[in-house]
């Protein structure tokens, strides 16, 4: 499951955000950080279905009707929504009614997912498509990932939406085989155009995954401590594995 990731970009062109004439025109991306940790909930950029031109800021871990009354007691009582399983969405309680009308893109550069050697040892990598040919982890595209979102107050609380591992990310995350369901850009509008049939939304949700080449790199066990607060660009910088393993994707 994903419950870290990463957008340091101070802007970014997104496509599906403008109009034709302004193509060429980057927007401000307003929340950043190397390190946003769904486990505190914070503030990510979203792209809502109801807003689709705009970035809109939302707190991660969605609110279920139930919570609605009192959001901060929902999110502080670990009844974990940061994450919605693809396959489950129009099944599972907490995420079924908002499937058919909130659903989102969140905005990451990268995101944070654990490598297990064995029962006693995992490592966080850190996944992203570069920018350049030369794969440098510094410049990375704008992530497109599905999320679905409940509304309290007019403001936006998220889940990401996660999917069965491709190959390469089967070998990142041996232990869940999960990922992220990072859309390919020309899906971003299909997922969040309203009046989306369940069959589509299954669709993407087994085939949406972007075809673009991802890199993942190991990087510092500290990001799971519980008091780990740091937030510069160490937080991405590769390590030495615990183990050197990998001779295939890595």
């Amino acid at each position: 499951m994903c419950y870290k990731g990463s957008i340091s970009k101070e802007e970014a062109k997104i496509d599906y955000l403008q109009k034709q004439q302004d193509k060429s025109k980057k927007i401000r991306i307003p929340h950043k950080s190397y390190h946003f940790n769904a486990f505190s909930n914070p503030i990510i950029n979203i792209v809502a279905q109801d807003e689709p031109n705009i970035i809109s800021e939302a707190t991660w871990g969605l609110i279920p009707f139930w919570g609605m009354s009192d959001p901060k007691k929902f999110l502080s009582g670990k009844q974990y929504t940061n994450n919605a399983r693809g396959e489950d969405l129009y099944e599972t309680k907490s995420y079924k009614n908002y499937v058919p009308k909130h659903r989102c893109v969140i905005l990451f550069d990268g995101f944070f997912e654990p490598h297990h050697y064995d029962k006693k040892q995992n490592q966080p990598y850190f996944c992203y498509i570069p920018e350049t040919s030369d794969g440098d982890y510094k410049n990375r595209e704008l992530l497109s990932i599905g999320g679905i979102y409940s509304i309290v107050d007019d403001h936006y609380y998220v889940s990401l939406v996660t999917t069965e591992a491709n190959d390469f990310f089967a070998e990142v995350h041996n232990n869940k085989k999960r990922m992220p369901l990072v859309l390919d850009n020309n899906l971003v509008k299909e997922w969040i155009s309203p009046d989306q049939s369940k069959s589509v939304i299954d669709d993407l949700v087994r085939t949406g995954f972007t075809s673009k080449e991802f890199k993942a790199h190991p990087v510092s066990s500290d990001i799971y401590k519980t008091d780990f607060h740091r937030d510069g660009q160490e937080v991405i910088e590769p390590v030495k594995p615990i183990q050197d393993i990998f001779n295939t994707l890595f």
